[in-house]
């Protein structure tokens, strides 16, 4: 079990830090902005720290985006197109685009010929 947490650790550590750097922060600019320890941030980056859940809230805060953002893209949205859904799930979302797009088909106004002068 602590193996997966490690792993959890390492996973928040890297894309805080990603964030981070994306919004030109130091460690020290996003402890003020989220009350914590500049010190606290760099063990949490390093995968050392154990923040609570207030704790990723207020980091999450603190860079302006969700906490679920904390922890990088979902290992499901990595899987390779195809793998996600079963063929029945594919068949249904092949249905739904050509609904959709037979709507904004079929709501966008009628071309205009050009006026004869």
């Amino acid at each position: 079990m602590e193996g997966r947490h490690a792993h959890l650790r390492s996973r928040l550590g890297n894309r805080l830090r990603e964030l981070r750097r994306t919004r030109t922060l130091s460690q020290e600019q996003l402890a003020a902005r989220a009350g914590l320890s500049y010190k606290f941030v760099g063990e949490v980056e390093r995968g050392l720290g154990n923040p609570t859940v207030d704790t990723l809230a207020a980091l999450a805060d603190a860079l302006e985006t969700d906490v679920t953002d904390l922890f990088g893209p979902s290992e499901v949205k990595q899987l390779p197109p195809g793998r996600m859904l079963n063929p029945r799930g594919w068949a249904s979302l092949k249905k739904a685009a050509s609904l959709l797009t037979d709507v904004v088909e079929s709501s966008q106004p009628p071309r205009r010929r050009p006026s004869r002068q």
